[in-house]
């Protein structure tokens, strides 16, 4: 995986812009918060 990276798994995802003023802007990207992990590989 890209910067040397293994098991990358997102674990927690939300529409956090929504009721904000630009919700609609940030609805029509797709953009969501999101929560992370990962494990730098044994070789880096």
């Amino acid at each position: 995986m890209a910067a040397g990276f293994e098991a990358f798994e997102i674990t927690w995802r939300k529409d956090v812009f929504s009721g904000a003023p630009q919700a609609g802007s940030a609805a029509s990207f797709g953009t969501l918060g999101i929560n992370f992990r990962a494990r730098k590989t044994a070789g880096e």
